[in-house]
């Protein structure tokens, strides 16, 4: 962690302006004439509508890509290990040893996996804007009119293409795109390695340099029950990349506040931030305890684990960051010089005060109600499987009452086969592990909001946390993925007459959850949306177009070299590992876990060739989300895959850095040797080298 407070140190001095390799670039707003001019790499539209539609949304959270025409999809051990978690059971553990499928047949059908592949980009900020101007309009209207139309637009596209269409804010409403993807939600297991290599080294060696993971899964799209036929595949480098080398990362990485105003920062740093890592904390520590009461439990609660140790890790640097006087006096000084070079013409607020401002007004506004809406809206407070299928049926039931447009978001259109497909999932839920996690957020509701508030008193009916969360668990039906597919298709009847205990505690706080959702979206999120366009439109104005929008798990496209770095102690770490540094380091903690090797990776030592690159840094700019996106050479061919940033990049979501962050990949040439010394993958092989 001291690391971080260097190189915020070093950052300080840094201008305004873009550094060479800097930006998470919008696939319509490439500097395609800074590379040029730099690397004298043409990069052309065929090139791009390649990577584009080879690129693949995993889930909601990680990315991934094509790399064969029948649809199989790679992406990183991590990303994938919740499914794999799902899969297991207590003689078959996909997690610990990992897995491969022989033939087809004996691919595994994953539950609750949807992929999404990006097809089209239309820009439709001229009719969204149009919808929220006018004289005195107020904010509920304002927000009930973005709201209206940008369903309107989703909807119109839905029906025109058949794909799953959704419109994207930029620069904090400043830009609006309609993105249509094609959706594939039949997804079936091919390959993954056993969690020692996927997550070699643990938490000691997490976000450091070197490393050694062999961090790769592939999966299978399916379509009508036979494999997807792809024609934008990536081909596979069996060179990889070089040292030096220029590539691109292509992927979706899930958020960054590089464009936040200082005091939206600051409303980060003392209250988000905190309380995010509390409940990390919390959630970690109770995930550890019942793991090492047996090694069953572990196999159950190895994900959570995992998770939560790696966002503890993760959110511990980033308040860090926050926390450096010299990282705030930046902001501060870019903040006023664009302020101050803002002509005042070039302000559009319907009143005297500046967009600045104002959001700092909204800001105080949302201090005042960020515990309530987190612990019951965004479910914090009740942190169970069982408690979000509860929800998703009830509202699903209500939403479905309405006209599309006046619906949730997540209830309208296409989405709303999302959740159908969400609550009827067949996957393992554990009453333990359920009445353990509940039990913990109903602590946590209970801590924040004071044990005499009436609704917590509503909630916990008397009880105790651990008494409720008993209670509520052991007496609900919605462990069986057909009692929920009855309730939810005997819509709001069915709810509104069921005794389910979990149906009914919803039932009972959901108003409240509502009337602060309500909140957010309309004297939150609303002016904050008008208060950024007017300060992204200043932004356009005395930068241009050489800007690029906070990332907000939309595809973007990154662009790096391959390259070691200089410690601030004068250390040099190398560009890349080998797999004779993955045996050594085993043996120097002797074979111990984190680091201990499976007997399959033992008794392949003498087969497996030593000197082949297995992890390499580079100087992408990128942040969580794009774990398990591709890395491309200029050809457009896979040279490696990216799972992890070290110690020093945790702050790229406040700022870039090209002299300490760094990027963390696998390469493809160890992934190729790993199928063929270690797992005599030859199927898999065939298959990725187009053979």
């Amino acid at each position: 962690m001291r690391k971080l407070f260097t190189l915020m140190t070093v950052l300080a001095g840094f201008c305004p302006f873009l550094h060479a390799e800097e930006g998470m670039w919008l696939y319509t707003n490439l500097p395609t004439r800074d590379i040029k001019e730099k690397y004298n790499i043409d990069i052309t539209p065929e090139w791009l509508e390649h990577l584009q539609k080879a690129s693949v949304r995993f889930g909601k959270s990680g990315s991934a890509s094509f790399v064969s025409p029948d649809g199989l999809v790679m992406t990183n051990h991590h990303v994938g290990v919740g499914i794999l978690e799902k899969l297991s059971t207590k003689e078959k553990d996909f997690v610990k040893n990992g897995f491969y499928a022989e033939t087809r047949e004996e691919e595994i059908k994953c539950p609750d996996v949807e992929l999404n592949v990006l097809q089209k980009i239309e820009d439709v900020t001229p009719r969204v804007n149009a919808a929220v101007k006018g004289q005195n309009m107020s904010q509920e209207l304002a927000e009930k009119n973005r709201r209206l139309v940008i369903s309107e637009i989703e909807s119109e596209a839905e029906k025109a293409t058949g794909m799953k269409c959704t419109v994207s804010a930029f620069f904090e409403g400043g830009l609006y795109h309609l993105y249509y993807y094609r959706k594939y939600d039949d997804v079936r297991l091919v390959f993954a390695p056993e969690s020692a290599l996927g997550f070699f080294g643990g938490d000691p060696d997490n976000y450091e340099f070197p490393r050694y993971c062999l961090d790769v899964t592939f999966f299978r799209a399916y379509e009508n029950n036979v494999p997807a036929k792809t024609e934008h595949y990536l081909k596979w480098s069996e060179n990889g990349a070089a040292e030096n080398e220029l590539v691109f990362v292509s992927g979706h990485p899930g958020r960054t506040d590089r464009l936040k105003t200082v005091a939206h920062l600051k409303f980060l740093r003392d209250t988000v931030h905190p309380f995010t890592l509390e409940k990390i904390y919390r959630k970690e520590v109770i995930s550890k305890a019942f793991g090492e009461q047996s090694e069953e439990n572990m196999r159950r609660i190895h994900t959570d684990i995992f998770r939560w140790t790696n966002y503890r890790k993760r959110y511990n640097g980033i308040l860090l960051g926050l926390q450096d006087q010299s990282f705030m006096a930046q902001k501060e000084k870019a903040e006023q010089e664009l302020r101050w070079r803002t002509p005042k013409r070039a302000i559009h607020s319907r009143d005297s005060r500046d967009p600045w401002h104002k959001v700092e007004e909204v800001i105080d506004q949302w201090k005042s109600v960020y515990h309530r809406h987190d612990l019951l809206e965004t479910g914090s407070g009740f942190n169970s499987q069982i408690f979000s299928y509860a929800r998703q049926i009830v509202r699903l039931a209500q939403e479905q009452e309405k006209p599309d447009a006046e619906r949730l978001k997540e209830y309208q259109g296409t989405a709303v086969d999302t959740v159908k497909q969400a609550i009827q999932a067949e996957m393992p839920l554990f009453q333990d592990i359920e009445i353990l996690k509940l039990t913990d957020s109903l602590g946590l509701l209970t801590d924040k909001l004071g044990a005499d508030t009436p609704l917590v008193k509503v909630v916990l009916d008397g009880k105790s946390p651990l008494e409720r969360a008993t209670e509520l668990i052991q007496n609900t039906s919605l462990f069986d993925p057909e009692s929920r597919k009855a309730l939810m298709e005997g819509g709001l009847a069915a709810v509104n007459t069921s005794d389910d205990p979990m149906i009914q505690l919803v039932l009972l706080i959901d108003s409240s959850a509502r009337e602060y959702r309500k909140i957010m979206e309309i004297e939150i999120d609303e002016p904050l949306q008008q208060a950024y366009g007017e300060i992204s439109d200043i932004r356009f104005r005395t930068y241009g177009t050489s800007v690029y929008p906070d990332a907000t798990f939309t595809l973007r496209l990154s662009y790096g070299q391959v390259k070691g770095y200089t410690e601030t102690d004068g250390s040099q770490i190398p560009a890349m590992t080998c797999y004779d540094g993955l045996y050594a380091r085993a043996d120097e903690h002797h074979q111990i876990e984190p680091f201990a090797l499976p007997e399959r990776w033992l008794n392949a030592k003498p087969k497996v060739r030593l000197q082949t690159p297995m992890n390499f840094l580079t100087t992408h700019d990128i942040v969580g989300g794009n774990s398990g996106s591709p890395m491309v050479n200029a050809k457009g061919e896979v040279v490696g895959l990216v799972f992890d940033g070290n110690i020093n990049s945790l702050v790229l979501n406040f700022i870039y850095d090209d002299q300490l962050s760094r990027t963390v990949s696998v390469h493809s040439s160890a992934i190729m040797e790993a199928l063929k010394s270690v797992y005599s993958a030859e199927r898999l092989v065939r298959e990725l080298l187009g053979k």
